[in-house]
């Protein structure tokens, strides 16, 4: 039976009609439009590595079908996490607070003002120094000097012989002070055969005998010019005697590198005030000569 080709036409139209009805396009699968608000969410790509598990690709599917309105399990989780780190931050900070006292009462802790170094920083204000003559020019009678140049105690008017007793007496001072650091390195290796130590830990003792002279100019120049040449020359040259008394009997290596060092020390007072000695002796005409002998 030959069908109408009117009826042909209608049934194949109905059969494109149902197929196209229970065809669901691939590309509105993965995407939700929300009609209210005229958005549409973005379809996420599942990813194909094989590290990642099965309940990442549940939330992952969860999270593609959120309104929008709401933020997603994998935000709250992320906003949970950072509030959970930040109360323990916070606890931390509150444990150390309470064991380093910082939190306690106001009335309790030491204020600023009450501390020992805010003590030594916060000077109380001392008035400036006055005094009725201080803008005064001091006379000619309140200064201690020589009654004049002709002065028989002036050291420049000494007599010769005086002079070159005084030169003579700290020349040899100054050279037994010298000679006492050199004398050293020729016993150096009898020093160390006596106390079975090294060659170069035998010259320790010229080394500190050095060290003693470079430290005593320190102390003894400055007390030259308030005490005295004499009081701060042979005082200390004679403890610088006592203590070469002890090198010489020394037992141990220690006792010698000790009585070496503070030896130098004293015996360093020559060596630094014979030149003031002699410029208070001789006029600048003489004292190269002076000093040369």
């Amino acid at each position: 039976m030959q069908v109408p080709f009117e009826l042909r036409s209608k049934r194949l139209l109905t059969s494109i009609m149902v197929s196209e009805d229970n065809t669901t396009p691939p590309s509105t699968s993965n995407a939700d439009v929300d009609l209210e608000n005229g958005r549409r969410s973005r379809p996420r790509q599942r990813s194909k590595s094989t590290s990642g598990s099965s309940s990442d690709y549940e939330e992952e599917e969860k999270d593609l079908h959120h309104d929008g309105h709401r933020p997603s399990r994998r935000e709250l989780h992320e906003s949970i996490s950072r509030s959970r780190s930040t109360r323990s931050l916070a606890r931390d900070r509150t444990v150390t607070a309470t064991a380093s006292g910082m939190n306690q009462p106001l009335g309790d802790t030491i204020s600023r003002r009450d501390t020992v170094l805010s003590r030594i920083r916060t000077r109380p204000n001392v008035a400036p120094f006055s005094h009725p003559l201080a803008h005064q020019q001091t006379t000619a009678d309140v200064l201690v000097d020589f009654d004049g140049d002709d002065d028989p105690y002036r050291p420049m008017n000494w007599p010769t012989k005086k002079k070159v007793t005084t030169t003579l007496m700290y020349g040899f001072t100054t050279m037994s002070a010298t000679w006492a650091s050199s004398a050293y390195s020729a016993g150096t290796r009898q020093i160390a055969a006596e106390f079975n130590v090294g060659n170069q830990v035998a010259v320790l003792g010229t080394t500190l005998f050095l060290f003693g002279f470079g430290l005593g100019p320190l102390l003894w120049a400055p007390l030259s010019e308030v005490y005295g040449r004499r009081l701060a020359v042979l005082t200390p040259m004679l403890v610088a005697i006592c203590f070469s008394f002890g090198s010489a009997v020394a037992k141990d290596f220690q006792t010698l590198m000790i009585t070496r060092f503070f030896g130098a020390f004293f015996a360093s007072a020559p060596v630094t005030n014979t030149g003031g000695v002699l410029g208070d002796l001789y006029s600048p005409a003489w004292r190269a000569l002076a000093m040369a002998g």
